[in-house]
């Protein structure tokens, strides 16, 4: 559980969005034995897992957990494959940019300058002075980006940035409105980011009386909105140094010590924000997600039990952040309540039907409503393999092994490579009693997921089987003449 823990909240943390908040505008079927692993089935689990893979598979590998967040996954997997190929400056830049997104700056620069001895490019350079700025070290950042090619537009957008801290708003304006010109050409996310910041600016001359603390806290949205969360933090210590009841600057520093890791000083800044409007729902709702990523679970309960009393929108995004507090709590029943309401609510997201399913069939034992959860799944994904593995999965558990197989079979059909339903097809052979079938899809599945949960539960399925036919052999010597 522990374990499951950060990973868990690393997702909710992705799930924050924040602008949208007031505050922030083997192919075949399963009577045949799958493909053959080289390992010998009866040794296969008992034995350390061969580890000797390629450095493409582990980069592939390492990118699925970085698309997902998962970056100390995705770090140990660069870093394997830099052992295995040591003059790959490939590896070198994505474990540099895994540090750099799990807030560790320091270390995402030395590997970024490592890159950058076989490959100075300005690209590399740009990521050089991004963990300077995110370092707070305004001073080093400006004369890095003072060095760089000026036509750069990342760089321009940097400079920009970096004239924001240093109050050369004139000069920011300047650089942000050539970023969003409509004749050159210029990176879609740039220009996004650029008109952000430019209707920061429009809004504050919209008042007349504007004061500093207003337009630092404008631009301060404007850099949360862009990811520029360490940049925000002391625009908006100048908000609150001159206004110390700034309950929407308080707020904000909060969110961005959440963002970048900060718990402690985050759980301050936002008690103070409370303590200047103790029903404000985002208060609640941020306090909240800081407690459980802190693992303090009761606290996160409370918050978030508040903020949705208080009325925080969107509902569905509260009621997720709950659904998995109640799941870490093992409170399984008000979880799956959660979990199937939002099911009902939105479809999209397929791993909310898998934690519902998985709550059903391993924790409260109904099946029969893991299958109706499970036909949703499939009525809103009927082309993703993920769909009919949940059906087949419940129908298992159900014991109704003809569909079970029907569903399973169309699952590898979709994805052959999907570890989970190899799982499920040992399990329905192992169900059956056909112990030796279930075996080889037990492999099968290890070998697809050899890190991740798939394959823990392989070998523990598998090592149980082998326990019962040792025993099973042991009381026929016993008794044999």
């Amino acid at each position: 559980m522990k374990k499951f823990i950060p990973i868990l909240w690393i997702i909710i943390l992705i799930g924050i969005g924040f602008v949208a908040y007031n505050y922030f505008s083997p192919e075949g079927t399963p009577e045949e034995h799958p493909e053959e692993t080289t390992q010998d089935p009866d040794q296969a689990y008992d034995a350390p897992r061969d580890t000797n893979e390629t450095y493409t598979s582990l980069i592939q590998k390492g990118d699925t957990y970085f698309e997902k967040a998962y970056f100390q996954e995705a770090n140990d997997l660069y870093q394997k494959a830099l052992i295995n190929f040591p003059d790959s400056t490939e590896a070198l830049y994505k474990i540099g940019l895994t540090h750099l997104l799990d807030n560790n700056s320091e270390r995402a620069r030395g590997y970024f300058e490592q890159v950058k001895i076989k490959k100075d490019t300005t690209e590399i350079n740009v990521l050089i002075g991004r963990t300077y700025l995110n370092e707070r070290n305004i001073e080093i950042a400006k004369e890095h980006f003072d060095k760089l090619e000026f036509s750069n537009n990342e760089v321009k957008y940097y400079r920009a940035v970096i004239n924001i801290l240093y109050k050369q708003h004139d000069d920011a304006k300047e650089i942000f409105a050539g970023l969003i010109d409509e004749t050159a050409e210029i990176e879609p996310e740039i220009k996004i980011k650029a008109g952000v910041y430019l209707d920061a600016y429009s809004q504050f001359n919209t008042y007349r009386d504007g004061k500093p603390p207003h337009i630092d806290t404008l631009l301060s949205k404007a850099l949360i909105a862009t990811g520029e969360y360490e940049s925000a933090i002391p625009l908006l210590f100048n908000a609150i140094n001159s206004q110390n009841n700034y309950r929407d600057a308080w707020i904000m520093l909060g969110y961005s010590y959440l963002k970048t890791n900060k718990l402690q000083d985050a759980t301050d800044a936002l008690l103070q924000a409370k303590s200047l409007d103790p029903n404000k729902p985002e208060t609640l709702f941020f306090l909240g997600v800081t407690y459980a990523v802190q693992d303090r679970l009761d606290d996160a309960l409370f918050y978030l039990e508040k903020a949705q009393e208080a009325g925080f929108e969107p509902k569905i995004q509260i009621d997720q952040k709950l659904a998995d507090i109640y799941l870490l709590k093992e409170d399984y029943e008000k979880a799956l309540q959660k979990y199937d309401d939002i099911t009902l609510l939105n479809t999209e997201d397929l791993s909310i039907f898998a934690k519902a399913v998985w709550i059903c069939i391993e924790k409260l034992d109904k099946p029969q409503k893991a299958i109706g959860i499970a036909e949703r799944a499939v009525h809103s994904h009927p082309e993703e393999a993920m769909s009919y593995n949940l059906r087949g999965w419940s129908f298992v558990a159900y014991d109704d092994y003809d569909r079970a197989k029907e569903d399973l079979t169309k699952a590898i059909q979709l994805d052959s490579s999907l570890a989970q339903t190899y799982l499920n097809i040992g399990w329905m052979f192992e169900k059956q009693d056909q112990t030796q079938i279930a075996k080889e899809y037990y492999k099968k599945a290890h070998s697809l997921d050899p890190d991740g949960s798939v394959a823990n539960i392989s070998v523990i399925r598998f090592n149980n089987i082998k326990k019962k036919e040792l025993s099973s052999k042991l009381k026929a010597n016993i008794t044999s003449p």
